[in-house]
Order: structure tokens, then sequence, then C-alpha cells
């Protein structure tokens, strides 16, 4: 009996495939006849089309559903059922998304992007054509590719780009190389044509489209009623009114035998300019009131779509929500049922050990108490090791960073007294001079030792952490004694120094001493190199009620605006050094230094300068 039964459901099956192949075949057949009159005849084109639906809402297969609805949104689309073809793209678009269709959903997708631009909403439309151009060239679909170029050059060519249009269609005659038998041949050149006429080379329009005409191969109505509208447009530019009459009553007649309504929005409306022109009122008027039938019937359709598309993607969403749901629910049921089989087969393992486990539970017990021990000291060890570890890293940053700030710091004096010990080297100076020069050598040696002195006691404060120690400081005191120290600089280029003490302010800042040094330090010295000799740098101060404000002015050969976004901005990346008049160079870390230890200090630095009339630096510091 058990045997009868597997013969009887093999067979069953095996009857179910038979038959599904059959329906396949059959409806393969029925979309290939429709494809082919879809064009010119469309009520024989939709009965098989339909034909081809009743079976395969039978298969219930989602790929066969997809391609079914994809032909029926092509002849609706065709024949001007611009609704209908939205209806039908739509589902197309679901049912290959189920079966994973990539091929037909992008179809769809081209599809909703036609009607769109029959709404005039071509900005959406090109973002729908891109995708689907992206998905058909990975698929190598050129076919797919070069549909996708010609409708891209229709949204282009409606939004008045002619380039960009004519571009994208000579590329779509270039993908249609290897598809010579495609009506899609002719529809690229009428629309190329339709380009070549609104640029205004009418030989080359009314070339193309005698090249349609002259098809007899491919040509379809609908193709023909274009180029023969498109003739018609010519001949009517040109001046020749008769002739484009008679052929814009041959596309008239063959847009109602095909009954697109934009076609005979097209023609209806040029015939009622050549009737004017003619001075045939009564028959220009008639066209007048159908060209605004035709154009009222698309305006309203088009309203009824933009509702409708508002509808589908509300459906889309809860679909999506509810397949996500679906999934979710069934995600869960599977984690349950797999978690059950683990607790089922987990139990009988723990029933077979507990009987061993029982024995030697105090040993267990007394070895996990001692093993417990042992981790809690490793974790402590390794704590240990990894703040000691943190705290080492931070002290050699620090130190990197104080090494950073002593030579940049001593760079400048110590390029000083070498540029002196140079020039005695060569001879330069008479005996008398030599004499001048040893005593400003001895200056600025013993400044160099009492700045040394200065950012060595300073660092070695700073040993703990890079932090603000801020106390009362006098700025303009503290601005005079750098002054000292870049006394040998200033000279060396005769330059003129105006510092304004704050007349009647008090000055007084709350700010880490040694920060201040070196911010002030950094500005003037950057001031000094940027000005050529005889040049001139100020200082002087204002204050509020909650800051104190230093100004350090030059004369130089300023900042451009890349150099100032970079100073005032927030980042702290180390700023580009210039070199300076007289061919000093730097590191770039100076005004880093300077931003760092501002924050710090809870203060600010802006910079104004324009390029050769000098720079201007303003220092904000908390008022003490």
């Amino acid at each position: 009996m058990p045997f009868k039964c597997t013969i009887f459901i093999l067979l069953v099956a095996i009857f179910f495939s038979v038959s599904l192949a059959q329906a396949s075949d059959r409806i393969d057949s029925l979309l290939e006849k429709a494809s082919a009159l879809q064009y010119d005849q469309k009520e024989e084109s939709l009965a098989l089309v339909n034909q081809a639906l009743s079976l395969g809402i039978a298969t219930n297969d989602p790929l066969l559903l997809a391609r079914i609805h994809n032909q029926a949104g092509r002849v609706h689309y065709i024949s001007g059922g611009y609704n209908e073809a939205l209806e039908h793209f739509a589902v197309a678009k679901n049912f290959g998304d189920q079966a994973n269709a990539i091929k037909e959903s992008l179809y769809a997708t081209n599809g909703r992007a036609l009607i769109q631009m029959v709404d005039k909403e071509y900005e959406e439309a090109i973002q729908l054509l891109t995708e689907c151009l992206e998905g058909n060239t990975l698929l190598g679909d050129s076919l797919g590719v070069a549909k996708n170029l010609f409708n891209l050059g229709i949204a282009y060519d409606e939004l008045s780009d002619l380039n960009r249009s004519l571009d994208h269609l000579e590329r779509a005659m270039v993908f249609l190389e290897a598809d010579r038998k495609s009506v899609l041949n002719l529809m690229v050149k009428n629309r190329m044509a339709r380009v070549y006429h609104e640029r205004g080379d009418l030989d080359r329009a009314e070339e193309l489209y005698l090249e349609v005409l002259y098809d007899d191969l491919l040509l379809t109505n609908w193709e023909k009623s274009f180029a023969l509208t498109g003739l018609a447009a010519i001949h009517f530019d040109k001046g020749d009114i008769e002739h484009a009459l008679d052929l814009g009553k041959q596309a008239l007649e063959i847009a109602e035998a095909h009954g697109a309504h934009w076609d005979l929005q097209q023609i209806t409306g040029l015939l009622s300019r050549i009737y004017s022109e003619l001075a045939i009122f009564d028959k220009a008027f008639y066209h007048l009131q159908a060209h605004k039938a035709y154009s009222d019937s698309l305006y309203n359709a088009a309203k009824n779509r933009q509702m409708a598309r508002l509808q589908l993607n509300l459906t889309q969403t809860d679909n999506q929500r509810l397949r996500a749901e679906k999934e979710r629910d069934n995600t869960l049921i599977q984690q349950h049922y797999k978690l059950m089989g683990f607790l089922v087969v987990l139990v009988v393992l723990l029933a077979g050990m507990l009987y061993f486990f029982s024995k030697h539970l105090r040993l267990k017990e007394h070895f996990n108490r001692s093993l417990e021990k042992k981790n809690n000291a490793i974790r402590q060890q390794k704590d240990l090791i990894t703040q000691q570890n943190q705290s080492l890293k931070e002290l050699n940053q620090v130190r990197t960073r104080l090494l950073s700030i002593i030579s940049h710091d001593l760079r400048s004096p110590i390029n000083a007294i070498k540029q002196l010990l140079d020039m005695k080297g060569k001879g330069y100076f008479s005996e008398k001079e030599e004499q001048d020069v040893f005593a400003l050598l001895s200056g600025q040696v013993q400044n160099t030792e009492g700045l040394l002195n200065d950012l060595l006691e300073w660092a070695n404060t700073q040993m703990d952490g890079m932090d603000a120690k801020p106390t009362v400081v006098d700025v303009t005191e503290m601005v005079d004694r750098v002054l000292e120290h870049l006394n040998f600089q200033v000279r060396t280029k005769f330059l003129e120094i105006r510092h304004q003490g704050a007349s009647g302010l008090p000055g007084l800042a709350w700010v880490d001493k040694n920060h201040l040094k070196i911010i002030i330090q950094n500005l003037i010295g950057n001031a000094i190199k940027f000005t050529p000799e005889y040049g001139r740098i100020s200082i002087f101060y204002e204050e509020d009620e909650r800051f104190v404000y230093c100004h350090i002015k030059d004369s130089g050969v300023g900042i451009d605006e890349v150099h100032q976004n970079l100073i005032n901005g927030e980042d702290e990346g180390r700023i580009p050094s210039m070199v300076g008049t007289a061919n000093e160079k730097g590191t770039g870390l100076g005004l880093l230094l300077v931003k760092q230890f501002l924050t710090l200090n809870g203060g600010r630095m802006d910079v104004q300068s324009l390029s050769g009339l000098g720079t201007q630096f303003t220092l904000q510091l908390k008022k003490a």
C-alpha cells in the first residue's frame, strides 16, 4: 500500500511539471504574437495578452506573471492607455521582485519612467531610467541599455537639453548595431530627427524621418505617424504649407487608426496651425478643439496616474512591511524550533552526565574557587599593566610634545647666533664691528640661556601632562620679555617695533604664563619672519568686561585665503610652513602650538590679512 501511494504522488508531480511546461510554452507563444501586433493591432494584441494572463494565473509562477504584465503594460502604453499601463507595470514590478527576476523588474521600472515622462515628470523619470541603465549594464543586456538610453534621450529633449539628448540617442544607436531588426532603431531615428529639427538642422531631420518611412520591414503605424507628423512640421517651418497639410492628413489618419492620444494631440495641434496659415479657419478651429480635447484628456489622465502612483507607493510600502513582518515571524519560528531541539538534546545530555558530575561536585567547586582567585589576580595584574602602559604612552606623548616645543622655540635664537658666527667666520666685520657683534652675540646667548631655562623649568612642570596652570599675567610685560629675546632678529631686518602698552588698562590676563610666552613668541616671530626689511610691527591692546585682546599687526607679505582658513578653522592639523622674506624656514608647528595652548587656556585667536598688505593676529585671553 505505501508503495502504491508513492507511485501515485510521483505520477501527480510528473503530470504537474509537464502541465506547467506546456503552459509556459503556450504563454511564450501568446506573448510573442502580442508583441508582433502591439503597434498596429491593439485589440488583437490585448486579447492575446489576456489569454496569457489567464494561463499565468493558473500557474501562479511570479516570473511568468511578471513577463505577462510587462507585455500588457507595453501594449497599453503604445495605444495611449497610460492608466492601465501604469497598473500593469506596477504589478509586473511586484512579481519580478518576488521571482528575483532583475530583468523583468528593470523593464517594469522603465515602463513607469515612460509614463512619468508622459506626465511631464522628467526629473523623476531620469532617476528611474538611470537606475535601469545601471542594472541593464551590469546584466550585459545591450537591447535593454539601448532602450534606457533612448528614453533618457527623450527626457532630456523634453527638458530642452538638446546636446545631452542627442548624445544619449547616438549611444543608443551604437548598442542597437547588434539588433538591426528591432523596431527601436526606427524609434531612435524618429526622436533624433525631432532633436535635429529643434536645433534648426531641418535637412538632417528630414533625412532621418525619410529613413524611417522607407524602412518597410520594421515600420509600424506608431512610428509612421510620428515620422509623418515630424515631416509635416519641417515643411511647415520651410513654408511649404500644401505639402505640410498633405503629410499632416496622412499622419492624422494613421494616429486615429492606432488611437494614441499623444500622437493625436501633436498632429491636431499642427493641423490647426497649418489651416490657420491657409486661412481655412473653420478647420483650424475644429482641429484646435480636438487638440484641446486630447490635451485635457492627457492632463486628466496624468492627474489620475499621480493619485494612482501615490496609492501604489502606499500599497508597496504596506506590502514591504507585511513581507518583512512575515520574514521576521518565520525567522522567529525557526529560531524557536532550533532552540527547542537544542534544549531537548541538552536535557538528554545533562540527564546522562548528571550521575558522573555528582561524584566530582565537591572537587569541582574547590577547583573553581581556586581558579577564580587566580583569575582575579590575573585580571588585577592585567588592569595594572594596562594602566601603566597608558601612563607610559601619555608620558611619552608629553615628552615628545615638550621636545617639539623646546626645539621650535630655540630654533630662532640659535639660528641668529649661528648667523652671527658664520658672518664673523667669513670676515664680514671690521675690528670695531666685531666688538659690537661680540656684545650682541653675548646678549643673544644670555637671552637664549634665559629662554632655555624658562622652557626647561616649564617642561619640568608639564611632565605629568600638558595642562594649563593659569595665573595672573601682565601681558605687556610678557611682550617686552619676548621682544628682548627676539631683539637680534628685529635688528637684523631693521624693523620698527611699536609696542603700545595698555594705556589706562591693567592688561592682566588669567592664563598659563609659559603658555602665553610661547604663544606671543611664535606670533611675533612669525611677524618678523614675514615682514621685509625696514617694515613695521605694531602691538597694542584692548579689553572688555571678560577678555583682554592683544593685537599683533605687521606690514609684511600677508597670508593667502587658504592659509587663513586653516588658521581660523577648528582643525588641529599642522599648518604648512612658508619661507620668510629673508628665506627663513619653519616647521609649521608654531601656529599649531598657539591654537592648542589657547584652547587649553580658554582663549581663541583670529587672523585678518590681505595679500601684500600685512597681517593682524588678535589674541583673546580671559581677563584676570
